[in-house]
């Protein structure tokens, strides 16, 4: 049976979201409560900011002989398989030893960390994101914006999300999950390859 074209707002089941062409279009899909929501393409400084990161969560996963987390760029995240809610975050963390499993197609549980990079929904980033993740579980949720140059952490406390810091360039971002780790974020706001902001 041939599937209609991909769009957002349609109903889907699980099996029907991973049954979707996955070179479609090359842009990021996900499934919220059954409904799919398409990401459109993301900006030059997006894709900067996400390769940055990347780069130095596996530098310092690299340092270990037994890394004590493993990292993944746009991975569907399996929230909750009963009601429909797969997201794809830029990046997610998981550590060793987590209850979140990692299978061939997606991850099923909340991972420890989860980081989005702000685009053009920045609401649902901002507000509806944020509360599946808490909802889920997620005890770490970092935004990075690009606009203003800032990376907000987020904890769970209770079932919400508090508000740890807010970086700058001038601060380097570290976390407990994870001693060790520190990313000098100028490295990212600041580098001299950072595209410009009317790019793509």
């Amino acid at each position: 049976m041939t599937m209609l074209k991909p769009r957002t707002g349609m109903r889907l089941t699980v099996e029907e979201f991973f049954d979707l062409p996955e070179t479609w279009d090359k842009r990021k899909m996900e499934l919220d409560e059954g409904v799919l929501y398409i990401m459109v393409k993301p900006r030059l400084v997006h894709q900067f900011f996400q390769a940055r990161l990347s780069k130095y969560f596996e530098t310092y996963l690299d340092e270990f002989d037994e890394p004590p987390a493993d990292v993944f760029t746009d991975v569907i995240i399996a929230l909750s398989l009963e009601q429909r809610i797969l997201l794809a975050p830029d990046l997610s963390i998981v550590l060793r030893g987590s209850a979140a499993i990692s299978g061939d197609r997606m991850i099923e549980g909340a991972p420890d960390i989860v980081v989005e990079i702000l685009s053009s929904d920045r609401r649902r980033d901002l507000v509806r994101k944020r509360q599946l993740y808490a909802e889920a579980g997620v005890p770490e949720y970092w935004i990075f914006d690009p606009r203003d140059d800032t990376a907000t952490l987020l904890e769970l406390a209770n079932g919400e999300y508090v508000q740890r810091a807010v970086l700058t360039a001038a601060d380097t971002l570290t976390t407990p999950r994870l001693p060790g780790l520190a990313i000098p974020l100028a490295d990212v706001f600041s580098h001299r390859r950072r595209p410009a902001e009317n790019d793509g």
